[in-house]
């Protein structure tokens, strides 16, 4: 079901590489501090290891469609200004960068439990739809490596 490398990356490469990581670490792009980042990715992967309880609709909307041929495509996210500024950023949830990120290991074994465990759950948001189970391990794998390059973590993205 799960790629290897992807699985080996989210289980290994992800955490290691937030442990360099600092509080003052400027993002290149974003309003994003560290510890939003960190608690914006452990809140993404947290979203998918529930089942979908409301109905799902059927056909897809156009952005589901937009949404899943984007994740198709290779989920290769850009950088899109907006107007917000640092007062729309959530309130954070841990009390410091280091708890948020020890948090991460958990919440990456959270979302491979629950792929293993329901091999026969169709996955299911309202912004994206049904996906396969690879698509949406794809997704998270793409959406976690853009942002470690928006905080200089990975030199490369794609």
């Amino acid at each position: 079901m799960s790629d290897n490398s992807k699985r080996n990356f989210l289980n290994h490469k992800f955490p290691e590489l937030l442990k360099t990581l600092s509080s003052d670490t400027k993002a290149n792009f974003g309003l994003m501090t560290p510890q939003h980042m960190v608690e914006h990715l452990i809140g993404a992967l947290g979203s998918a290891v529930t089942k979908y309880e409301g109905e799902r609709e059927n056909p897809p909307s156009k952005g589901q469609l937009g949404m899943q041929q984007f994740i198709k495509s290779g989920s290769v996210i850009t950088h899109k200004p907006s107007d917000k500024t640092t007062a729309d950023l959530p309130a954070l949830k841990y009390t410091s960068l280091e708890e948020a990120i020890s948090n991460v290991p958990g919440a990456v074994q959270k979302y491979y439990a629950f792929q293993d465990d329901n091999p026969d759950y169709v996955p299911y948001a309202s912004f994206m739809g049904e996906l396969a189970h690879e698509d949406l391990e794809f997704f998270h794998f793409m959406h976690i490596k853009y942002h470690l390059w928006q905080f200089s973590l990975l030199e490369q993205y794609p």
